[in-house]
């Protein structure tokens, strides 16, 4: 059973080391996977989707300030902070830089370049979801061998 377990951490490992290669993830992920050892085996397999939850509900209220006319950039600039927050904590790193060219948009009150930039969060939040269900299921069959 240990050598499963250890096999199972290679492979995270790898995958992580992957995505920081990539650009998608930054040495924050590594950071936030070390507080399971400290507060629960089951701490990263709970935070990844309620992280998921908060992008996608933070998504869907951007795309609804941004349809609202006229747009309130103050809302959208809160929303944007308050996603480049979310993506930063965990080490989610090209959405954490796409955040910035949103707030940049929505800095300079540009509605097209606003809509833009949503589309590129979209893209790089499914990238990255796809990346962080993986790790889910690593982390869920690594505490499930050492239980």
């Amino acid at each position: 059973m240990a050598a499963n377990t250890e096999a199972l951490n290679q492979q995270l490992q790898q995958i992580v080391n992957s995505l920081k290669e990539q650009g998608i993830l930054d040495s924050q992920f590594w950071m936030v996977h070390s507080l399971k050892e400290a507060s629960s085996p089951f701490f990263l397999a709970q935070l990844i989707p309620m992280f998921c939850h908060n992008v996608q509900t933070t998504l869907r209220d951007l795309n609804r300030t941004l349809e609202k006319e006229p747009v309130n950039y103050y809302d959208m600039n809160e929303l944007t902070m308050k996603l480049k927050g979310c993506t930063s904590s965990i080490g989610a790193r090209r959405l954490a830089l796409a955040c910035v060219t949103l707030w940049r948009a929505v800095d300079n009150k540009n509605k097209d370049g606003c809509g833009s930039a949503l589309n590129d969060i979209r893209q790089e939040y499914q990238t990255l979801r796809s990346s962080l269900d993986r790790i889910v299921e690593l982390e869920r069959r690594i505490v499930s061998h050492q239980a």
